[in-house]
């Protein structure tokens, strides 16, 4: 059975693999071609491929540059990643993002799989038109250079918070997306683990955000149909939300209660969601040692904080918005 960790790769680097890590990548440049109508996306393009070829725990990154230089005002492009054992279950994370006319846009997806034996990884790309338009398809394409890179192994213990679990046989989504609305702390992706105090770790939070300027684009698989940009919390106007995003970790002490609370140095971020970009994918990251407080047990947890600092509430969505946590 495969076990997947993942997270979102937007404008912030990820940082470099462990020295002792083996490191392979895939690179390649291609055309992502809308279909004809507008609102549906057009063929899924393969970006990359790499075998795993011994069991461990392994990251993969998906870096893209995405320059769009067609014909289109604007178009919805999205990447992919799928790891896999040879004869196990497929999962996929992914993110999308509006790509305007003349801009380079990077965007991406990184995973923490696990196999028991071998398996490997796909990247895929695809984009979408917003509007019809009578210009030729080859005339609407954007290019995409992407990397795939597989390193690891990486350190087991590695833990992720939910995302894609699926508690019955119906597979109706363990989890929902939500509302971050202006103001208030928003714990997204919340997750537990263990780890001695004094400890270090890496840590990453990744988060898939819609600014509530319009319904548009606030549902997805885990809403039931249901738009979250109702018209009570809609704003409109170009300003869009700006959105402060950080990683946070929490130790407790053997009986339950709070012992430690650390922001973890360097996870903090600003990011303005314009009502053109409508969409974003933010990912934060840092490196952090736990508080050596004798009255801290192991229990840990880890959260990606969302607060909205100014404009309309913003939908984080379930899917695409997680938080791991790494020893080092």
């Amino acid at each position: 059975m495969l076990g997947l960790l993942a997270g979102l790769l937007a404008v912030v680097p990820w940082g470099a693999a462990p020295a002792s890590a083996a490191t392979r990548s895939d690179v390649t440049s291609a055309w992502l071609t809308p279909r004809a109508g507008a609102n549906e996306a057009g063929p899924r393009v393969r970006l990359g491929y790499l075998k795993v070829q011994a069991p461990g725990t392994y990251s993969a990154t998906l870096s893209a540059q995405v320059t769009d230089n067609s014909r289109d005002a604007v178009q919805i492009a999205s990447v992919s990643l799928l790891c896999k054992e040879n004869s196990g279950d497929e999962d996929r994370i992914g993110t999308s993002a509006n790509v305007f006319r003349g801009e380079t846009f990077a965007m991406g997806t990184r995973v923490y799989f696990s196999v028991k034996d071998h398996g490997a990884c796909f990247a895929y790309g695809s984009t979408m038109g917003l509007k019809t338009t009578s210009a030729s398809l080859s005339s609407r394409r954007v290019r995409v250079r992407a990397t795939l890179t597989v390193s690891g192994p990486v350190s087991s213990a590695t833990r992720e918070s939910k995302r894609f679990v699926y508690d019955d046989a119906s597979r109706a989504y363990s989890g929902r997306s939500s509302l971050a609305k202006p103001h208030a702390f928003t714990h997204a992706a919340e997750l537990q683990t263990a780890a001695r105090r004094g400890s270090k770790a890496y840590v990453t939070g990744n988060t898939y955000l819609t600014t509530c300027i319009s319904d548009g684009g606030s549902r997805d698989q885990t809403t039931n149909g249901r738009y979250l940009c109702t018209p009570g919390v809609i704003k409109h106007g170009e300003a869009g939300s700006l959105v402060r995003l950080r990683l946070v970790v929490r130790q407790y002490t053997p009986g339950g209660s709070v012992c430690e609370t650390t922001i973890v140095p360097g996870s903090t971020t600003q990011k303005r969601i314009s009502a053109r970009r409508h969409h974003l994918p933010v990912a934060v990251k840092g490196a952090v040692t736990l508080p050596d407080n004798s009255r801290c047990g192991t229990k840990v947890r880890a959260w990606t904080e969302v607060q909205v600092l100014d404009g309309p509430a913003v939908v984080v969505h379930f899917p695409n918005t997680v938080t791991a946590y790494r020893p080092t």
